[in-house]
Parts: structure tokens; C-alpha cells; sequence
């Protein structure tokens, strides 16, 4: 069987706990997205969890609708009771209906979760409560006193400090501290919010959309050329979730970069005197956000196919999905601009440079930024002493090359020279070798990873990842196998094979860079021990929810029978209204207690499964949701 309690990542449990409204829906998606159901859910607030379910499409009738409806607020609730968090009192659940373009409202629905937790929380408060007007009862009593003389007032002080003692070791008692805490570190004076370039002075951005705050590692994934038009569409069509359903690897990293080949632009203006222009729909920006993608460069040959309009629609579409770009801007001064993000207090500045030397930014024209060695020296020195990693983005080299060109091997490794820690190589649409020059690593193409800009759907590629810590850096190269443009990572002989093609690539350099490589960016050497190194494994014992009874739940490859609610054409008995009222009524006095048995949520699960799960048309997300 499994549950949240047996999960293999202890700390995405943990998190939801703790209320991490992130966890939570990514621990329920393992159960539902498998059937083409997704929940999102909304921050906390005021004990409340919000949650939006979005349906594919729709049962044959108001009758089976009723049926999921309800099988789905049995699960969803279930599993945040399981939980046992003393964050939730209750959800909020709205179901959507996506199919249609715009999403519809299918019901709302409040419902009150009594847990151990929660309900242990509201009676240590109730003790708390009543104890701190006790102490304001003594406080009264203190000040008609105050008259009396100093020898009272000193025995009343005393017995005030006494009594604010006592009542904070009944709080102690009552939230013990675990034995591994650790004694708060001595404050370090805090770190400028900006950082000065070689142009401008440039904020930090604060990153804190991680799945686990707590873990000091910071883990980033770096993959090839993405562009979602053209062929991408002919094949997939406006299915926003496709492309990274298969790629958990990407949302589960704390930074994820891709290369931008294309245009998020419905403009009418291609370049003139080019042959491929790249333009995607604005509205498909949504593939990136569902695959976790929080950075992309746009120093490439292909950011400015559809002129000014189309780069400026492009950066607009970025800016309003939360996507943070690098590479290329209305003028020279943002085209050159890095992006400086901290993340868990580890500080990264990203920077993009095309090696061509078409649309070039100007002072008062928009371009993309050239790559020149004394530039990228300039750029890298100004920042270096202010941040800890820098990582350089290259768009160069010949197209289909197997192996890059020796000035590209020269400009990297005065790149790296100059500052740089790690670089990252786009272009040639094919998987080049990876070395390691003075303890730093270069990959000088991932290739293509979902590139709709040809026919060809299917092929290999490769990923990097890059774990930082404690000046440490683990660098591990992911071997990917791509179908109909949804990657995924490549397991057996499959990816082995993958691997030795990279490895044979990289042969024609001094240092090749193995497949897993860890080095101490202090030193400059490569820690050949793993066990040695910060990022040795550390095994952690799960604990399932304290005082909480654990219902049987179906195994999550089980498989699900849609045919009761399902028909060829979906028809409703009665159309479902699309407006939403202001304030729409609550069901109250519905709880769910823990009596849930292995039948009722077995009955759940079969009926969430009658939903079509061939993928449709999604609309686009409620921007306050994840």
C-alpha cells in the first residue's frame, strides 16, 4: 500500500506537514495526474487550504458528476487528514472544468478537517489563553497594589517574573523541542540587496519557491534548446501540461533554466531575410510554468524573429508568468544584464551571450547580448567577489557538430579564467562532450530537449544538474530520452548508452567530465570521495503523523475502470453555470473525521478514475494557485 507516510522523500512529507501548500498538491498529483486530474493549491490562510481541481472533461451526466464530485472531496480530505497538520482546520475545494478554453466553475465546497494535531493545538491554546488572563487578572491586582509600599511591589514583581516562567515551561512541556535541535548560529551581518555590475547596479531577486527550504543544498537543472511551436503544435496542440509531465526532475529542482528558442508573440513582423522564424502563442508560456522552469535565456539567433514586437511581447510574457530571462532586452544595457538570484542564501548570478553577431542590442536599439571575450571578462570580475557561483550561458558554435570548434574551447576556458564556475553550451541541436578546465565544468551543447522547431519528435539528449553547498559542487550529467517532445529521464541500457556516447564525445579533451562528478570549488580539485564530500547521503527514518490512524489506500499504479462515467460525448443533463457568485454559500457542519475505511476510499479512487484521461485542452492557471 501507499501512503503520504511511506513516500521516498521525507522532507516532501514533512513539508506538507507543515503546511507547505507546494508539497501538498505535488503529494496529491501523484495520485490524480496519472488520470488527468490536477490540483493546485493556494497559500494558507487562516487555517484554510484552497484547492482547485481541474477535470479534463466531464461524466455523461449531472448524476455522475455528483458522484465524482463527491468521491473527490472524500479523497482530497482524506489525505490532508492523514497529514495530521496542525496548520489546516479545513479546505475549500474548486472544482474546474478545463476542456473548454476559459475554466468553469463546477461546485464549491468548505469543509472543516478535525485531526489530532489541530484539535491538540486549539486546547493548548485554550490553556494558554486562559493562563495569560490569569496573568493579566495579577497584572489589575499589581497596579492597586503599587500603593502599598515598595516591599509588596518587590514580592509582586518577583512573583510576576515567577509566574511568566512557569507558564513558559508549560508551553515547553507541551511543544517539546527535539533533541537535535541545533543552537541558533551567530547572526552574520546580512548581504547587500543589490549587486553592482559592470553597468548598472542590479537587485537581487529572492528565491524562495523551493520544495525544501530547510535542505542547505541548492540544486539547479540546466537543459538544451525548448521552442513549443510549429511541429510542437501540429503534434500536441495547446496541451500545457504534455511537454514536463514526464520530468518531475525539473519542478523538484530549486532553479530550472532552459534555452528560449522562440517567441512567446502573436506578431505579424517576421525578420525579414531569415529563413526559420520560431513564434509560439503567448498562452503556452503555461508549459514552462507547470515544468518548473524559473529561468531561460534568450541569447540566441532566434529572439528576435519577430523584430522589436515580437522580443518585447516575449519579455512581457516572461514577466507576467513569473519567469525570470537573461540575454537579450530593448537596449545593450538589458540585454547584458545578469540575473542575480539568492537562493536558501546562496547567491547565483546567470548570464547569457550569443557568439554571433546578428541583432546585436544597441544603446537605443533592442537585441540580444554579444559574447566578446573583454566583455564577459568585465561582466564576470564586476560581480565576482558578490556573489558565490556564476553560471555562463553560450549560444555558439555550427549547427549538428559533433564536437565544438577550438575557439569555443579557447573562449571557455577564459571564461572560467576570468571568474565563471559553470558553462553551459546551446546551438548545434545535438549532445557535444563536457570537460572539467581548473576544477570547473563546461558542457558545450545539451542539444535539443523540446524543440518543436522540426518534425522530428523523437530523439536522445541530456541534462545537467548542479548541486551547490558549502562551496562544494556536484555535477551530474542526466541522460534523456525524448517522445513526441516529452522528455524524460532515460533508465537501463537506454541511458547507459546515452551516457557513453557523451563520454566518447568528450574524449578529445585533457580532463573529460565523468557522469557524476563532485568538486571543491575552494581547491579546484575533484573530491573522489563521495562519502567525504557535503553531499554524502544521510539516510532519515520516516515518521508517519503522531496519534493518527492510517486507512488503506489503493496502490498508486493500480489501474481504474472509466467506463462507468464516461461516454464518447460527454453530455450534461443540464448545463453547468460558468458565473461564480460573490460569496457563495458554505456547507458548515460537514467534517471529516478519521473513520475512513479501505472500502470508502477504494470507492474514491475508482470513481476519480472515471474521468478520460487522453489529454486535452487546459486553460490557463489562476495566478494566486500553484
Amino acid at each position: 500500500m501507499t501512503s503520504f507516510s511511506s513516500f521516498g522523500q521525507p522532507s516532501m512529507l514533512g513539508l506538507a506537514q507543515e503546511g507547505n501548500f507546494r508539497a501538498i498538491a505535488y503529494l496529491i498529483n501523484r495520485y490524480l495526474a496519472p488520470n488527468g486530474i490536477y490540483v493546485r493549491t493556494a497559500p494558507i490562510q487562516g487555517g484554510c487550504l484552497q484547492v482547485r481541481v481541474e477535470l479534463p472533461s466531464l461524466p455523461e451526466n449531472q448524476e455522475r458528476l455528483g458522484q465524482m464530485r463527491e468521491a473527490l472531496t472524500r479523497f482530497i480530505c482524506h489525505h490532508i487528514w492523514q497529514l495530521n497538520s496542525e496548520a489546516i482546520d479545513g479546505v475549500r475545494i474548486i472544482g474546474l472544468w478545463t476542456g473548454a478554453g476559459a475554466p468553469n466553475v463546477l461546485w464549491r465546497k468548505s469543509i472543516r478537517i478535525v485531526t489530532p494535531a489541530n484539535q491538540q493545538r486549539k486546547i493548548r491554546l485554550g490553556v494558554m489563553a486562559a493562563q495569560a488572563a490569569e496573568l493579566l487578572r495579577n497584572y489589575k491586582t499589581l497596579r492597586v497594589l503599587l500603593l502599598s509600599g515598595s516591599a509588596i511591589i518587590a514580592f509582586i514583581l518577583g512573583f510576576s517574573v515567577f509566574y511568566a516562567a512557569e507558564l513558559n515551561k508549560q508551553y515547553s512541556r507541551a511543544k517539546p523541542v527535539p533533541r537535535t535541535a541545533k543552537v541558533p548560529a551567530i547572526a552574520t551581518p546580512e548581504r547587500p540587496k543589490t549587486v553592482q555590475t559592470a553597468l548598472e547596479t542590479v537587485s537581487v531577486v529572492e528565491h524562495k519557491d523551493v520544495i525544501n527550504p530547510a535542505d542547505p543544498t541548492v540544486t539547479m537543472m540546466f537543459a538544451g534548446d525548448v521552442t513549443l511551436g510549429y511541429a510542437y503544435e501540429d503534434l500536441i496542440g495547446t496541451d500545457r501540461v504534455w511537454a514536463f509531465d514526464q520530468m518531475p526532475e525539473y519542478r523538484e529542482a530549486d532553479l530550472a533554466m532552459v534555452n528560449l528558442e522562440g517567441t512567446f508573440t502573436n506578431a505579424d513582423t517576421p525578420q525579414p531575410d531569415k529563413e526559420f522564424h520560431f513564434q509560439t502563442d503567448p498562452d503556452a508560456v503555461e508549459t514552462l510554468t507547470y515544468g518548473g522552469v524559473d529561468l531561460v535565456t534568450l541569447a540566441n539567433n532566434h529572439a528576435m524573429d519577430y523584430q522589436e514586437r515580437g522580443l518585447k511581447d516575449t519579455i512581457s510574457t516572461l514577466k507576467k508568468a513569473g519567469i525570470h530571462y537573461i540575454g537579450a532586452g530593448m537596449d545593450e544595457t538589458q540585454a547584458r544584464k545578469p540575473q542575480i538570484i539568492d537562493v536558501k542564501g546562496q547567491r547565483i548570478a546567470y548570464f547569457g551571450y550569443f557568439t554571433g553577431e546578428d541583432f546585436t542590442a544597441t544603446a537605443s536599439s533592442p537585441g540580444v547580448n554579444h559574447g566578446v571575450e573583454e566583455r564577459l571578462a568585465a561582466d564576470i570580475k564586476a560581480v565576482r567577489g558578490q556573489v558565490d557561483w556564476i553560471i555562463v550561458n553560450f549560444h555558439w558554435g555550427a549547427e549538428l557538430a559533433n564536437y565544438p570548434e577550438a575557439w569555443q574551447i579557447n573562449l571557455a576556458h577564459h571564461t572560467i579564467d576570468a571568474g565563471a564556475d559553470v558553462i553551459i553550451g546551446h546551438h548545434p541541436h545535438v549532445l557535444q562532450g563536457t570537460e572539467l578546465y581548473k576544477g570547473r565544468p563546461i558542457a558545450y551543447s545539451l542539444g535539443n530537449f523540446i524543440f518543436g522547431g522540426n518534425a522530428r519528435s523523437d530523439y536522445d539528449t541530456a541534462v545537467l544538474k548542479v548541486s551547490v553547498r558549502d562551496k562544494q559542487m556536484k555535477v551530474e550529467i542526466l541522460p534523456v530520452e525524448v517522445s513526441k517532445y516529452q522528455p524524460r529521464i532515460a533508465k537501463g541500457d537506454r541511458g547507459q548508452l546515452i551516457l557513453e556516447n557523451i563520454d566518447l564525445l568528450s574524449g578529445i579533451f585533457n580532463t573529460p567530465m565523468k557522469a557524476s562528478t563532485i568538486i571543491d570549488a575552494k581547491t579546484a580539485q575533484e573530491i573522489t570521495d563521495p562519502a567525504k564530500s557535503v553531499f554524502a547521503e544521510v539516510k532519515v527514518a520516516q515518521v508517519a503523523a503522531p496519534n493518527i490512524e492510517t486507512a488503506s489506500e489503493p496502490a498508486a499504479e493500480a489501474t481504474f475502470d472509466a467506463t462507468p462515467f464516461t461516454s464518447p460525448t460527454p453530455i450534461l443533463d443540464s448545463p453547468i453555470a460558468t458565473t461564480v457568485a460573490v460569496k457563495p454559500p458554505q456547507e458548515k457542519g460537514l467534517a471529516i473525521e478519521p473513520d475512513f475505511t479501505t472500502g470508502t476510499i477504494t470507492a474514491a479512487i475508482a470513481a476519480i478514475g472515471a474521468v478520460v484521461v487522453t489529454r486535452q485542452k487546459k486553460a490557463a492557471k489562476l495566478p494566486e494557485f500553484s
